[in-house]
């Protein structure tokens, strides 16, 4: 090897070293990932079974927890194969008021800024109430190029909040913020 390129070598490993490990960083910084605290992620993600939900809701299906512990259920509107099909097609023409969705968003524990922010997402047409088929088409929004819009960040921001908070929203995170408003649309409609 010229001693140009060792002198080089020597001199590039130095510079890794110094900035590596040097007295600039911090103790916690150089201790193993087990020791230091992870950060919060800056843009959320749905798992792969959560996009497969968010897929679901842009095709008009409603996806919930059911009965069963942590089951999950499928509802497409207007289907009527069975009672439960028929009484959620019958649910899914039904309005939440905003104000109805801000509680459901308060039990989320969204703030005030976060509360305007979605509720102004949700309702499209800006009528005052929020649809089924409104809130499947902002469920939809999480996946895809959406996925990264404030909106969208938002929303997943509400639902990884409300389960883990380890930055990826599971299918039962998503699925719990789908059977909390289906359960406040049954509520108002007064079937539950």
């Amino acid at each position: 090897m010229s001693p140009l390129i060792s002198g080089l070598a020597s001199v590039a490993s130095l510079i890794f070293n110094a900035t590596a490990g040097g007295p600039g960083k911090s103790s916690a910084s150089r201790r193993s990932g087990a020791d230091v605290e992870p950060e919060p992620s800056a843009v959320l993600t749905l798992s792969p079974q959560a996009e497969a939900l968010a897929g679901f809701a842009g095709k008009g299906i409603l996806v919930s927890q059911g009965k069963l512990e942590n089951a999950l259920g499928a509802v497409a509107r207007g289907s009527a194969g069975s009672a439960a099909n028929a009484a959620s097609a019958a649910l899914s023409g039904r309005p939440v008021s905003t104000q109805d969705f801000q509680e459901l968003l308060t039990r989320f524990g969204a703030d005030d800024a976060q509360k305007a922010q979605l509720t102004a997402g949700f309702d499209a047409n800006k009528d005052g109430s929020i649809t089924q088929d409104e809130f499947l088409k902002g469920l939809a929004k999480t996946k895809g190029a959406q996925a990264g819009s404030d909106f969208s960040q938002a929303v997943m921001q509400l639902m990884d909040r409300s389960g883990n908070a380890d930055g990826s929203v599971t299918d039962k995170e998503f699925a719990a913020f789908s059977t909390a408003f289906a359960a406040t649309v049954a509520q108002r409609a007064g079937v539950a």
